[in-house]
């Protein structure tokens, strides 16, 4: 099988003409300040468009008009920011300060050659670079937004990613201390811990091929105390049965019941095992978000 020929950059324009400088004083520089200003609106702070016009316009067609193709770059990423932070919140434009470190918005050709999409978008060296294909310079502008998302979020950040901790923050966190008073009626036991072991768990599933686990990290989460833990200590007998109740609480004296990413399961999806009074519904990070309403099955036999 032949090889994929390297990408290799164009050669800056050494001199744009004076047609092409004067469409970009007009239609790109005088709104530069406009720009950037709706920016720093969205983020609370400045963020420099910097822009190597000769380099950038060495991939441009005949008969392009260079201000707007400029102009429309910089507008689609502000189109893409709206949506971001709409979305996202603070929480997004923590992440996205922590990442783009440089304060800087740049246009460049993607390296990725002929497999480039025609626009994208990645952090390098703090610098926040939309991406065009290097056949393609001007197409899709406006659709930025989940290169943005995709770029802030594949970033290296200490922690949760981007997706992850969004989805924490919306999908699992307003709803454990509600759920855990509901499961400790169940099962008698009002101080009952739902351990989600968040940290360790996503450091586990991080080590997955298929990263898309990231989005839906908050909600699959409580999904294995929702709707597979609650509904099988319903089915198994534990409500309002006080000899279960007090077989469970002797079974589980750390009355803590702990969700677990591990490397192999004997059984099924999510096997429970119980380790130094510790309840543990455990699955293996390919089968992770799998069969969840099995999570704790197996609890009765078990005690």
């Amino acid at each position: 099988m032949a090889k994929k020929p390297l990408f290799v950059p164009k050669v800056p324009v050494e001199k744009l003409s004076l047609a092409v400088r004067k469409q970009i004083r007009d239609e790109f520089e005088a709104k530069r300040e406009d720009l950037e200003s709706q920016i720093a609106e969205l983020l609370g702070y400045l963020l420099n468009v910097k822009i190597d016009v000769n380099a950038v316009w060495a991939y441009a067609k005949p008969d392009s008009s260079p201000g707007s193709v400029f102009y429309g770059y910089v507008d689609g990423f502000i189109y893409a920011l709206k949506s971001f932070v709409e979305k996202f919140g603070d929480l997004g434009k923590v992440y996205f300060k922590t990442t783009v470190t440089a304060n800087e918005l740049s246009i460049n050709a993607n390296e990725l050659g002929e497999e480039a999409e025609s626009i994208s978008a990645d952090v390098k060296d703090g610098v926040f670079r939309i991406l065009f294909h290097h056949d393609r310079l001007g197409y899709n502008q406006t659709s930025l937004a989940d290169p943005l998302v995709k770029a802030i979020n594949k970033a290296p950040h200490e922690g949760f990613s981007l997706l992850a901790k969004h989805s924490i923050a919306t999908e699992y966190d307003p709803e454990i201390d509600d759920l855990r008073e509901e499961i400790g009626t169940i099962l008698n036991l009002p101080d009952v811990v739902l351990d989600a072991n968040l940290e360790a768990n996503y450091a586990k599933l991080l080590t997955k091929k298929d990263q898309d686990f990231e989005e839906a990290f908050g909600r699959a989460t409580l999904a294995y105390f929702a709707d597979g833990l609650k509904p099988q200590l319903k089915t198994q007998g534990f409500e309002g049965d006080e000899m279960l109740q007090e077989g469970f609480a002797e079974g589980i004296p750390s009355k803590t019941i702990r969700l677990r990413v591990v490397d192999s399961t004997t059984s099924g999806y999510c096997e429970v095992k119980i380790e130094e009074g510790v309840l543990y519904m455990q699955m293996p990070a390919d089968r992770w978000y799998c069969n969840i309403y099995d999570a704790g099955s197996g609890i009765l036999e078990l005690l």
